[in-house]
């Protein structure tokens, strides 16, 4: 018993000793003392801020729709034989479905809904799914390829429709949401800024784009870019076309509200989109173009051609006209000026101010219907996109002339000396095989090359056709260089030339 007893203290004693160790052993207990809270003034306007963005987005979400849409396509199967190859057309297509997602706003009570043309152009059904989780097939009312703008229409109570802005108003820096249903995430709202105005796209040359850094991705094509007021400034759309990488890259682009109003309006009125017409080539009017024509400021539209049969031609519109002027209201710009035009009911007869060799002149001009090849690419103008020639549309020219050989004559041609504008250029008659690539009535010499010095390098090009010299028609290149030794060294030389079917005017000025 003895014995048992000494064994229990020595094991209760051990454990003490390990236990002690341990203790030891164990490393103190860190100090830790939390932040006090931060003691800033004026959180008061931060808080209002995030209440006001938070009561802005819940009143918008309800307005904004995600559709769906689907397709059937015929396709022949994959990995056939070459013996099912062989007899292709004959062999027996599979349907298969396709199915894209996008985005939507509603903009009327009766249900109408603005989104891209692209993203239910040629869909075989269309669904639209509400943010109270109501879903809706929608009715095709019209669709405009020019505008990327599509309305549809679904039969639905309890909408809630949101308002259109002013996009013409809309400043660079002007804070702005997306919202939208990018990836199939619906209800999605991005926060950022409008980066620029006028933006154009080159496959979209015909439009012109609000640029935003706000988020912008598949699926947010046709949804609502927002103001702080919560207005529909513009509509999302493809930003895939610009980075080539179909997600965002800090770069997105929206249509303005204004441009896709005027689509709506005429589809809803006329069952597809009407705009009117003038018949003219245009072009911006820079500042050296002003200060050749004598014309103060910078502001209006050169007119660069009028097309035959045009509302131009009858109301006695000519090439080197500057618009200033339409229907009582100031034109600034060639975009001022194009939507202007497009926005004038067809036969409607309204005024026209332009100034001609400096002088104002007013004529009545009668709006006609634009024609369906209608485009509004002007090559030339500043910003736009060079667009690569097709085949036989930019005339190459026949470098057999002449004049080949001394590189003196070749740079001295008819006497015009270094300090001439018009130095260094070689000129010669238009081939008659070549004449099928400019406009019917053209008329004047054709640029065959010209000295890497001269003053024109980089202005005009090989195949151009020179038909003025300072408002003088030239015929011949004899007539081209008497001209051209006239000018003094240092002078500004303004030439109105055809650059395959397009008539535009340039300014030559020597170093």
């Amino acid at each position: 018993m003895k014995r048992f007893l000494i064994f229990v203290a020595m094991v209760i004693l051990v454990v003490f000793l390990i236990s002690r160790w341990n203790e030891q052993r164990r490393p103190a207990p860190e100090t830790f003392t939390p932040a006090p809270k931060l003691q800033l003034e004026r959180l008061d306007v931060l808080a209002a801020m995030d209440a006001e963005y938070t009561k802005l987005v819940e009143a918008v979400i309800p307005s904004v729709v995600s559709l769906t849409t689907s397709r059937t396509v015929q396709q022949r199967p994959y990995g056939m034989s070459p013996w099912e190859r062989f007899f292709g057309d004959m062999m027996p297509r599979r349907a298969l479905v396709q199915n894209s997602l996008g985005s939507g706003v509603i903009v009327s009570k009766e249900g109408h809904i603005l989104t891209n043309n692209h993203v239910v152009a040629k869909m075989d059904e269309i669904k639209v799914h509400l943010r109270d989780g109501r879903e809706f097939p929608a009715i095709m009312v019209g669709g405009d390829e020019a505008s990327d703008i599509a309305v549809l229409k679904i039969n639905a109570s309890n909408l809630q429709p949101l308002a259109m802005g002013d996009s013409d108003h809309v400043k660079v820096g002007s804070l702005v949401l997306a919202v939208g249903n990018p990836f199939g995430l619906q209800e999605t709202v991005t926060h950022g800024m409008i980066s620029a105005t006028n933006r154009q796209i080159a496959d979209l040359s015909g439009l012109e784009f609000f640029q935003t850094d706000t988020a912008i991705n598949p699926g947010n094509s046709g949804g609502p870019l927002i103001n702080m007021r919560g207005e529909i400034i513009a509509i999302n759309t493809a930003i895939g076309n610009y980075s080539g990488s179909g997600t965002w890259q800090g770069v997105g682009f929206a249509i303005p509200i204004n441009t896709a109003r005027f689509s709506m309006e005429s589809i809803l009125k006329k069952g597809r989109v009407v705009r009117g017409y003038l018949g003219i080539e245009a072009r911006e009017l820079t500042p050296e173009l002003a200060e050749q024509e004598g014309i103060p400021g910078a502001q209006g539209v050169q007119v660069g051609g009028v097309a035959s049969t045009s509302p131009a031609e009858k109301a006695g519109l000519k090439a080197g006209d500057v618009i200033t002027e339409l229907d009582g209201k100031p034109i600034r710009s060639l975009q001022e000026l194009l939507r202007a035009i497009a926005a004038i009911e067809v036969g409607r007869t309204v005024e026209i101010g332009f100034l001609r060799q400096g002088e104002p002149q007013k004529a009545k001009v009668t709006i006609e219907e634009q024609p369906l090849n209608f485009h509004n690419q002007v090559p030339g103008r500043p910003g736009a996109p060079t667009l690569p020639p097709g085949p036989g549309q930019v005339p190459q020219p026949d470098t057999n002339q002449g004049n080949q050989g001394n590189p003196r004559n070749q740079r001295n041609q008819g006497g015009v000396e270094p300090g001439n504008p018009l130095y260094g250029i070689r000129v010669a008659a238009i081939p008659a095989s070549q004449r099928r690539l400019y406009p019917d009535n053209v008329a004047g010499v054709q640029v065959t090359g010209m000295a890497a010095e001269a003053p024109a390098a980089g202005v005009l090009k090989a195949g151009d056709v020179i038909e003025e010299v300072g408002r003088v028609p030239v015929q011949t290149p004899e007539e081209f260089y008497q001209l051209a030794t006239q000018i003094e060294p240092g002078q500004r030389v303004m030439l109105s030339i055809a650059r395959g079917k397009t008539r535009l005017y340039v300014v030559i000025l020597s170093e």
